[in-house]
């Protein structure tokens, strides 16, 4: 069994830094302290031309949530078409206010974007059940579920991870995410049998905070970070010395 390993990026450093760490792919993502959102068009075209590796985007109109309203989803669908142009792959995804997936919006999301690999994101994670959004992903082809297992970390979601990975039958791939470092890597892969894991891998530069702030509510936060090296090459190494990679 060989693992994949995606890491989620707001960067091109970040994107070669993972790249050049041995990373399979990247998830480009801005505002990654909310979970994410939808990134630039010109980030994401500067990320496809700096690394090879195959790169995904996160497509998150607002981070309030994943029950969106008709303005979010216009942006939403707007987005699908634009990048789904590009046949680049979509994370995404939505609810109904009951916590079901929102299977006419991932229908229109898949029309747009024929000839993208679509995953259905951690919405799964403030689902009502997450096995429903899995017979969903299962019923409009959706390729990919990216979850925590509806626990706030991977490491405590395991059991659910499992029961995805086993009503999945490799018709739907569960990459597992929330929490993955090279302590609890292996331990979540060998409980699961999660073929992929996916994580962030970036840390605050110190003393970068800006001399005028340019949030008055937030005057001392450093928005300014750099590639975990270390954390993506740590994690790759608990996976080959466990025979995973």
């Amino acid at each position: 069994m060989r693992v994949a390993v995606e890491i989620c990026v707001m960067s091109v450093a970040e994107a070669m830094a993972a790249e050049s760490a041995g990373a399979d792919s990247v998830e480009i993502c801005t505002w990654l302290a909310c979970g994410g959102v939808t990134p630039s068009s010109g980030l994401v075209d500067a990320i496809r031309t700096a690394v090879r590796i195959p790169a995904r985007v996160l497509l998150r109109p607002t981070p309030d949530g994943f029950v969106h309203d008709p303005a979010a989803i216009h942006a939403l669908l707007l987005d699908a078409e634009i990048y789904g142009g590009g046949a680049i792959g979509l994370v995404t995804g939505g609810l109904k206010p009951d916590g079901s997936m929102d299977r006419e919006l991932m229908r229109s999301i898949a029309q747009l974007a024929p000839d993208s690999e679509i995953t259905f994101h951690r919405a799964v994670d403030h689902a009502a059940d997450p096995m429903e959004i899995l017979e969903g992903c299962l019923a409009l082809g959706i390729d990919r579920l990216l979850t925590s297992g509806g626990a706030p970390l991977a490491k405590e979601g395991v059991s659910i991870l499992k029961r995805l990975v086993d009503k999945a039958e490799g018709n739907c791939q569960i990459a597992a995410a929330g929490g993955i470092n090279a302590e609890n890597v292996v331990g979540i892969v060998e409980r699961s049998g999660v073929p992929e894991v996916h994580f962030a891998a970036q840390r605050s530069v110190p003393g970068s905070a800006q001399k005028v702030a340019l949030s008055s509510s937030h005057p001392s936060i450093s928005y300014t970070f750099e590639p975990d090296v270390a954390k993506i090459e740590a994690v790759m190494n608990a996976l080959v010395k466990a025979g995973l990679r």
